[in-house]
């Protein structure tokens, strides 16, 4: 059985490679938040959510290197750089953190670019 890569297919598997990198890079700021109490470098760094944090993102990029079979390499960063949005979103809603000017400013600049680079 072999499996058609359809140019739908490859932009959904862009996408879902986008949230799996962003659920992996949530578990990490969650995980760092409880990290600062601890000591020794194997506890901070060597625990499951990290050791899962880093294999899901990992996983992204398996998956974007499948989705470069029909999305275009023009598209595909357009695509994968709207994670940080979706950090800020889930980091906003999950994690209770304060969304700073900063981090908006970085938001409006992701967007901007995605829409410059459509033109």
């Amino acid at each position: 059985m072999t499996i058609e890569f359809t140019p739908l297919l490859c932009y959904s598997i862009a996408f879902v490679a986008v949230f799996i990198s962003t659920a992996g890079q949530i578990l990490l700021k969650k995980q760092a938040d409880t990290s600062a109490q601890k000591k020794g470098f194997l506890s901070k760094f060597l625990n499951l959510r990290v050791i899962v944090a880093y294999g899901s993102l990992f996983l992204s990029l398996a998956l974007n290197q499948i989705a470069l079979k029909q999305v275009p390499v023009s598209v595909l960063p357009c695509i994968t750089s709207t994670s940080f949005i979706w950090i800020f979103l889930f980091g906003f809603l999950i994690l209770k953190e304060k969304p700073t000017k900063k981090k908006l400013i970085g938001v409006a600049l992701i967007l901007l670019g995605n829409a410059v680079s459509r033109l």
